[in-house]
């Protein structure tokens, strides 16, 4: 005969309990069990027998003909087993045994060691192992909890049941029961007017049983099972008889738990609907509010209407840094959590039956990501920022340089209109009119020499108007005054210059012919008294003869000889008046001893050894480096014109003598902006003002190199401050001869020097200033070049930085395009991988936020390149968001591939199939499959595409389903989506529709009061809120249309 391995749990589709390896072992260490087993299976089977009019009262003996077990598994099961054997030999009873056992068999449940011949021989042990079998089959297989198997499921329908009631935890079946209270919180559940449940107590275990036992023998049809000494006089009461008998109770409250399952699957489905439109309203806001953000963020980044100020600029470069760091990153994130909630709810709208979301006008992920392509405005906007912060950082130096050329050019103006409008020529004697012109022809010497000062400040006016300088009104019109005012002092100058000749060639004329005057008048005029003196004089004659001799001899000797001695010695002798002498020039004497003149004005000296002169002119010089000498004792030069000079290049001199300055390209500098000029004029200097300004002008430089050529530069210029020094104590010197002059010889001056206004005592000052200055401007150099030091500080630090970071988000994106792509593990271990690269790449922020700072100290610090690195801050914030959205897109991918598998029933291995062969066909790695890939990968997977019109429309319809966009490639979701569109196993709106005919007790529609019985309080609510009025002919106060309702949860109505 056969025996049968009893094990009921053999495959998948039965795997409802663990297996019971331990039996025997049981059996053997606690008898009391065995008794509990006993009493409970034997009611239990009576329970069911009964039906049929019969029972058992002994379950080893009353099994063992067989026809009582075929009669039980007729009843639980509703079938028609084979016929029995009626005869009374054991051949018979082991084949009625045999036919029950096949039968169970053929329902899933594998029998392990149990034989006809053992229930046939009365083996209490195998017996009671076959009833367990049967009881588990046909009572506790069938109860499934929320997708449990079904001793997970029968314990948690107990735990869910009994949550409300205090003192009751139920978490197995056998100590969890001891104290009775968990049956009578079953039944109060259920059925709360047959117990009250509130005067029971823990301690009374005894009492609570057989209360529970009582009313659910009374009122409920479940056999006694179980008694109640013995569950409490055993420290675990038996298992499988605690089973049996809560799947009675189970069981016997079936109709309200078909209720219950209704509800749990209405709960279910709205729990869904609930999710989902919760995820649409968040879709909405968020969208809404990224929309309005952009629209409010866009105007800011076009604005280009720039500031007048530095400050004002350099806050708007504040603002911005702000919007980059702390405004727009939570927004960046914002955006992809828009993108992956997109995805997710379209994928469990998809997985739940679903129609797809589609968001209102205008707010689709495309309009979006179109909206906030128009925040690619910002790289504009920073670089028009620095732009205009570099422009008004040159407008302030040069506004600075205009005040300062203007306020000397001022200074050096202010008295010269009345100087040249004086009218002192009109009174003025012929000397005093050449000393006039000379000091006139000095003075436009002085004003050519400022006419480059002019142009300088008429040519940075032009360029702050070109810059749009804030305040070029008023440049404008202070340039206009200046150039109004030179033009003015040039119309003057000429205008006096020419009454100054005009003068002086009349009052020469008058003085010719006051000499001729005096030449001929003084002889004629002595002729003349002599001749009266001879007319007047007294003779004696005594004869003609003597008359006449006496006449011709008197007129002989006034002629010839007074005549000549009138002549000679008068002129020789002649008082200081009788000279007039016009010009130094008619003057040629070796010493003073040689010199005879009338007044001290006619002669103009400057050394008392040696003296040779041909003009005035000669004489006249404007500036130090003007002069050439090689000692004070020997001045020779010949005209201003030969002195002055237009360029620094021109200037070469040794000693005090000699003053050697290089040309430009000789001064180390790199770039214009160092000087700050555009011409080499700029450099021209031909007072000591020029060498003040050019000490005092602001250092503007944007590397240490361009501060070292300055500081070099300086150098020579302090090299050359001896023998300025020599310079000034010449000149100086050659004031002292004049002054020695004077006192040894007692000259009478008449005022000051009338060729220039410069006197000792400025050129002292004005040394001084430039002595003063000279530290200063040692001081902003070293002050400049720490700066710039410092400054190539932060480049370095920054780049040492951005070097690093750079390169690492580089090769992040490329290690999770690698995760995404290759497989390795399950999609769970994916995820795991992928969710740790998230933290790791989360926990590097504070590296790009003290990039950041570095990148903020060198904004402010007004630094524009950094040759240390090619990665900027712009470049590191680019890749450091798509890294955050990149990591955040892949594992929504894999959470999404995940919710697939589990929603359609797709196995590990087919994910990893699916995922290799799109793999294979993704060539370029993108990601997406193109319409030919995509095709190819079908074929490859068996789908039966021919090259045919049929096939190309085949493949057309499955195009639409997976690029519905049209978009031209296939991502990987949606190739999963549609690998597992047929096996999707999902509510459908007829489910729900006939849960919520159950709960409204088959009625077409339900009411309010059932819905709050029924349901928790805010699905109940949700579903108040929701379902339309009932307008059936069938229809009472109150009543609400489920049907509508659920065909609106599935897209197929509105609600």
């Amino acid at each position: 005969m056969p025996t049968f391995d009893m094990d009921p749990y053999d495959g998948d589709e039965n795997d409802y309990m663990p297996q019971e390896d331990d039996w025997d072992r049981d059996m053997l260490l606690d008898p009391a069990w065995e008794k509990q087993q006993r009493k409970t299976f034997t009611a239990w089977c009576n329970s069911h027998l009964r039906k049929a009019g019969t029972q058992i009262e002994n379950i080893e003996e009353d099994f063992r003909d067989g026809l009582k077990l075929m009669l039980l598994l007729e009843v639980i099961s509703g079938e028609r087993l084979a016929k029995p054997e009626r005869g009374k030999m054991r051949v018979h009873k082991i084949s009625n045994v045999n036919k029950a056992l096949h039968y169970i068999t053929s329902k899933g449940v594998k029998l392990v060691s149990i034989g006809a011949e053992e229930i046939v021989d009365g083996n209490a042990k195998m017996t009671l192992g076959m009833i367990w079998t049967i009881i588990l089959r046909f009572a506790i297989q069938d109860i499934s909890v929320e997708e449990t198997s079904a001793k997970e499921g029968l314990l948690l329908w107990c735990q869910r049941k009994t949550a409300p009631y205090k003192n009751v935890n139920i978490q197995n079946f056998h100590i969890s029961w001891k104290d009775g209270l968990g049956f009578c919180a079953l039944i109060h559940r259920h059925r709360p007017e047959l117990i009250d449940y509130g005067k029971l107590r823990k301690d009374d275990p005894m009492t609570n049983l057989n209360t529970a036992f009582d009313v659910a023998e009374k009122y409920l049809d479940i056999p006694k099972m179980l008694d109640a000494e013995d569950i409490v006089g055993t420290a675990r009461p038996d298992e499988k008889a605690i089973m049996t008998y809560v799947s009675s109770f189970y069981h016997a409250f079936s109709g309200a738990q078909k209720a219950e399952t209704a509800a749990n699957r209405i709960c279910k489905v709205l729990a869904v609907n609930q999710e989902n439109e919760q995820l649409m309203e968040d879709y909405e806001k968020l969208a809404s509010d990224l929309l309005e953000w952009i629209r409010r963020t866009i105007p800011w980044l076009e604005n280009r209407a720039p500031e007048n100020t530095m400050q004002a600029m350099q806050q708007k470069l504040e603002d911005f840094r702000d919007y980059r760091r702390q405004h727009k990153p939570p927004k960046v994130q914002e955006k992809c959590q828009l993108e992956i909630n997109f995805n997710t709810l379209q994928t469990k709208l998809r997985l739940s039956n679903r129609p797809a979301f589609m968001p209102s006008e205008g707010k689709m992920v495309s309009d979006v990501s179109n909206a906030w392509g128009g925040l690619e405005a910002e790289k504009g906007y920073e670089e028009w920022l620095l732009n205009e912060i570099r422009r008004l950082e040159r407008l302030d130096h040069l506004a600075e340089k205009f005040r300062q050329k203007a306020a000397i050019h001022e200074a050096w103006t202010e008295g010269k209109e009345e100087m040249l409008q004086a009218r002192d020529f009109e009174t003025a004697s012929l000397s005093e009119i050449k000393a006039l012109l000379k000091k006139h022809e000095a003075f436009e010497s002085d004003l050519a020499a400022h006419q480059d000062r002019v142009e300088q400040i008429a040519a940075i006016a032009q360029e702050l108007n070109e810059l749009d300088y804030y305040d070029s009104l008023s440049v404008n019109s202070r340039c206009q005054r200046t150039c109004d005012r030179w033009d003015a002092l040039g119309a003057l100058t000429q205008k006096r210059s020419e009454a100054l000749q005009r003068t002086e060639k009349l009052l020469e004329t008058i003085d010719q012919l006051y000499l001729e005057f005096a030449k001929r008048a003084a002889p004629f005029n002595n002729w003349m008294e002599g001749a009266m003196e001879d007319l007047q004089d007294t003779f004696i004659v005594h004869t003609i003869e003597e008359i006449q001799v006496s006449t011709v001899e008197e007129i002989q000797v006034s002629t010839v000889e007074e005549i000549q001695v009138s002549t000679v010695e008068e002129i020789q002798v002649s008082t200081v008046e009788e000279i007039q002498v016009s010009t130094v020039e008619e003057i040629q004497v070796s010493t003073v001893e040689e010199i005879q003149v009338s007044t001290v004005e006619e002669i103009q000296v400057s050394t008392v050894e040696e003296i040779q002169v041909s003009t005035i002119e000669e004489i006249q010089v404007s500036t130090i480096e003007e002069i050439q000498v090689s000692t004070i004792e020997e001045i020779q030069v010949s005209t201003i014109e030969e002195i002055q000079v237009s360029t620094i290049e021109e200037i070469q001199v040794s000693t005090i003598e000699e003053i050697q300055v290089s040309t430009v390209e000789e001064i180390q500098v790199s770039t214009v902006e160092e000087i700050q000029v555009s011409t080499v004029e700029e450099i021209q200097v031909s007072t000591v003002e020029e060498i003040q300004v050019s000490t005092v002008e602001e250092i503007q430089v944007s590397t240490i190199e361009e501060i070292q050529g300055l500081s070099t530069a300086h150098e020579q210029f302090k090299a050359t401050l001896p023998d300025a020094d020599k310079e000034r104590g010449a000149i100086l010197g050659i004031h002292s001869e004049i002054a020695k002059i004077v006192a040894t010889y007692h000259v009478n001056m008449a005022g000051t020097n009338p060729y220039t206004t410069i006197n000792p005592q400025d050129i002292n000052a004005k040394w001084d200033k430039v002595r003063q200055l000279v530290p200063q401007r040692d001081q902003a150099l070293i002050e400049e070049h720490a700066r710039q030091q410092n400054n190539e500080r932060l480049r370095r630090q920054f780049a040492n930085q951005a070097n690093v970071i750079g390169p690492w988000i580089q090769t992040k994106m490329e290690e999770i395009g690698r995760i995404s792509i290759e497989m390795h593990g399950t999609l769970e271990d994916q995820l795991t991988h992928l969710r740790q690269y998230e933290k790791n790449i989360v926990n590097y922020k504070p590296k790009i936020d003290q990039l950041e700072g570095d990148h903020q100290l060198i904004q402010e610090a007004l630094i524009f390149d950094n040759k240390h690195t090619n990665y900027t801050m712009e470049h590191i914030r680019v890749g450091w968001e798509q890294l955050l959205t990149t990591i955040a897109r892949t594992i929504n991918e894999i959470e999404n591939q995940i919710l697939t598998r589990d929603a359609k029933g797709i196995s590990q291995d087919q994910m990893n199939e699916f995922r290799a062969s799109f793999n294979h066909f993704d060539r370029d790695h993108s990601g997406t499959l193109g319409a030919e890939e995509f095709k190819a990968c079908l074929i490859s997977l068996g789908f039966d595409i021919a090259n045919d019109a049929q096939g190309e429309a085949e493949f057309s319809r499955i195009m639409s389903i997976v690029d519905p966009n049209r978009v031209g490639v296939v991502t990987f979701q949606a190739f999963i989506d549609f690998m597992s569109r047929e096996t999707a196993d999902t509510d459908t709106a007829d489910q729900v529709m006939a849960s919520f005919k159950v709960l409204a007790g088959d009625k077409n529609f339900i009411m309010a009061d059932e819905l709050r019985r029924e349901l928790p309080p805010d699905q109940a609510e949700y579903c108040i809120a929701r379902m339309a009025p009932y307008s059936g002919t069938d229809a009472v106060p109150g009543a609400l249309d489920y049907m509508s309702f659920s065909t609106a949860l599935y897209g197929e109505s509105d609600l």
